[in-house]
């Protein structure tokens, strides 16, 4: 897991103490109300999102001021989050994986089972929206399930969406398949593909909920055009069957050509589909939760202008997502429920 050595932020404000500065402060002075957000590292998604965030209410807000910096992950934050103290001032990130790593009391994440995770960990609204699957230059392999004793590198372990989650889902869904899995890191396991080290990676392309956008990351539009027949993988509907009996309600999403031009095999498949979404303590400031989610819905249509990958949330359902009522922050709920969205 990535140590955080991320200057420590400015802590939010309490719920009082935003009313008083809003009716005593000049606006000049009421601008510099400022919230720290920490999320993911340099360079991810998530990151770039956090900087959208903090672009967008600098440039647009009377007085919000989101400060986006570098965190450990999401997981790392999530621990952080659930701890209170300072982190509920502060803007995190959290996704479902992190919610079944804490039911599960999944090691070295948690130490123990926390049911209580969805009590104190509160969404705002998505950030990320990833379909991870299997991508292979092997023809004999159509599915996961012919995997078993394959070689399969996927990212780091730490890594929730390119080692975590497929691994976790292996294990639930798929038992019976026992690949060889090898932790290698994103770069290195997408690299090992096309020099033949191994049979399949663990991939992840970002799509929207209804499958008409989809966005490759940089390493696995490398992979494409590194002149190799590159075919899709994907999950039977048994293994999301049995991992959801196993507490890993995770949903499929079909991945086809039409998302991948670039796909050998022109075959649909079901991948993994995982938000990622901001985060917040339970006992975050109401007010600010509500005008930041308000502020996001209403100016959402002007991220994909800091990444063409935040097409995906570039709407007020794209922010929503599949979260439910009781997932989201009191405030956050209050501004969907406003804009028509719950």
């Amino acid at each position: 897991m990535r140590i955080d050595r991320t200057p420590r932020m400015k802590a939010g404000f309490t719920a009082a103490s935003v009313l008083w500065l809003a009716a005593t402060l000049p606006p000049q002075a009421a601008s510099a109300q400022e919230i720290g957000l920490r999320c993911a590292p340099f360079g991810s998604i998530m990151y770039t999102v956090g900087n959208a965030i903090q672009d967008l209410t600098q440039k647009r807000h009377p007085s919000l001021r989101i400060t986006n910096a570098e965190g450990p992950g999401s997981t790392a934050v999530t621990v952080n989050i659930m701890s209170g103290g300072e982190w509920a001032q502060s803007i995190g990130c959290t996704s479902v994986l992190d919610f079944v790593y804490a039911e599960k009391g999944v090691q070295p994440f948690f130490d123990k089972a926390y049911p209580e995770i969805r009590d104190d960990v509160k969404i705002l609204f998505n950030g990320f929206y990833g379909a991870i699957g299997i991508l292979t230059t092997d023809t004999s392999i159509e599915s996961a399930t012919d995997l078993d004793g394959k070689r399969l590198a996927l990212g780091r372990r730490a890594q929730a969406h390119w080692g975590g989650l497929p691994a976790l889902f292996f294990e639930e869904g798929l038992p019976e398949v026992q690949p060889e899995m090898e932790f290698m890191g994103t770069t290195p396991s997408h690299e090992s593909l096309p020099e033949g080290r191994v049979d399949a990676i663990v991939s992840q392309i970002v799509m929207s909920p209804d499958g008409s956008k989809a966005f490759k990351p940089s390493v696995v539009s490398q992979l494409f055009a590194s002149g190799h027949d590159i075919c899709l993988v994907g999950f039977p509907n048994e293994a999301f069957e049995r991992a959801a009996a196993a507490g890993l309600e995770f949903q499929p999403i079909t991945v086809d050509s039409k998302a991948i031009p670039e796909t050998a095999c022109g075959r649909s498949v079901q991948w993994i589909y995982s938000p990622a979404s901001l985060a917040v303590h339970k006992d975050f400031p109401e007010e600010v939760a509500y005008e930041l989610t308000k502020f996001m819905i209403e100016n959402a249509d002007a991220l994909p202008t800091y990444a063409a990958t935040l097409a995906v949330i570039a709407s007020g359902d794209g922010l929503l997502g599949n979260w439910e009522a009781d997932d989201l922050h009191p405030g956050a709920r209050r501004a969907f429920e406003e804009a028509g969205l719950l």
